[in-house]
């Protein structure tokens, strides 16, 4: 799309006040605004892993290239949107999923399984599947007129088995506050094969907090388990963070075949509202922690409507077959939105 058709249609916001072209004109160096930034780690248990950071205006981005050009900590105007564990990124299959997982704002999960370790014709599987820990080729990183374009391809294979190609781009458009992430899924072997994906977005503190609220396109919640249960009246909000707070994971059951977006709202009016299409993600899980040394909210759009492993969602017939060449197209988008006092 050119500067002048994406201004017609409305979708290019301003920078610091200004239109982009006045901006642009006004900086030394598109740099000043628009920014990709190349980096490895020197120091840690990352120690030689690959960044890149892309800033777009308000919006300052991590991107992990070794975790599939998985998304980061992210931060709008300088706070900080996603959660981020502990553990953060070590190098990849150093560790098992629960001593590697980042966090970060957006944690993709497959390409063949997601949820707890599972066994079923395709083998075994970790728990969410091995993408997190696979390294992408990045293809092309640039600023553009009215963007920061960044794209990649991560292959997912094994010998004899099933060989499966990710194509990602990542566009992030001069001041509007998003985040455009596409996936084509293609399958390069020669038998067909059933991907399962999941993505893992993590909001965390000062987004969210006690109050913050969870607006779902969702016609009825369900709990996983019966710590879910305890919690199911009170999903929509975020509690009072305390010392020991149980892991509670809600199924979002979503109306077909649309456009839908959840938001989550802080109390201050700091918000990120989450799109995609139920045509191709039908599936949405939430999952929260409330204790007082981390709170995270994760929403996670997904293919299957089952969070309990590949096996599980064979039986209940929610996987669906690429044939050999064929490929799948899905993605979200991410906006940074605001109301009442935030500004």
């Amino acid at each position: 799309m050119s500067v002048a058709t994406a201004r017609k249609a409305g979708l290019m916001g301003e920078l610091y006040g200004r239109s982009i072209d006045e901006a642009l004109r006004r900086s030394g160096s598109a740099a000043q605004v628009a920014a990709v930034e190349a980096s490895v780690r020197s120091d840690g248990p990352d120690a030689g892993t690959r960044r890149l950071r892309v800033i777009a205006g308000d919006l300052d981005i991590e991107l992990l290239p070794d975790r599939g050009l998985d998304l980061g900590q992210v931060r709008h105007r300088g706070v900080p949107l996603a959660w981020v564990s502990p553990t953060g990124w070590p190098r990849p299959g150093a560790t098992g999923f629960g001593a590697s997982f980042g966090g970060g704002l957006v944690t993709t999960c497959g390409l063949l399984s997601f949820g707890p370790p599972s066994v079923d014709a395709e083998g075994e599987h970790p728990q969410h599947g091995r993408y997190s820990g696979l390294s992408a080729s990045v293809t092309r990183a640039e600023v553009q007129a009215d963007a920061v374009v960044i794209e990649a391809t991560v292959v997912e294979a094994t010998v004899l088995g099933a060989h499966l190609e990710l194509r990602r781009r990542l566009r992030v458009p001069l001041g509007a506050g998003r985040i455009e992430l596409r996936d084509e899924i293609v399958n390069r072997g020669s038998r067909a094969v059933e991907p399962m994906v999941l993505y893992h977005v993590n909001l965390g503190w000062p987004l969210v907090d006690a109050g913050t609220v969870l607006r779902s396109p969702a016609d009825r919640v369900e709990p996983r388990d019966a710590a879910a249960e305890a919690g199911l009246d009170g999903w929509a909000e975020f509690p009072e963070p305390v010392a020991d707070y149980p892991e509670q994971v809600f199924r979002h059951e979503l109306p077909s075949d649309r456009r839908v977006s959840a938001e989550v709202i802080s109390a201050s009016g700091l918000g990120i509202r989450i799109s995609f299409d139920t045509t191709v993600l039908p599936a949405m899980f939430q999952w929260r922690v409330a204790q007082d040394d981390g709170v995270v909210l994760g929403v996670e759009p997904a293919t299957a409507a089952t969070i309990h492993g590949r096996a599980a969602a064979r039986e209940a017939g929610l996987l669906r077959a690429i044939a050999p060449g064929a490929s799948w197209e899905l993605g979200l988008d991410i906006d940074v939105i605001r109301h009442r006092s935030e500004t």
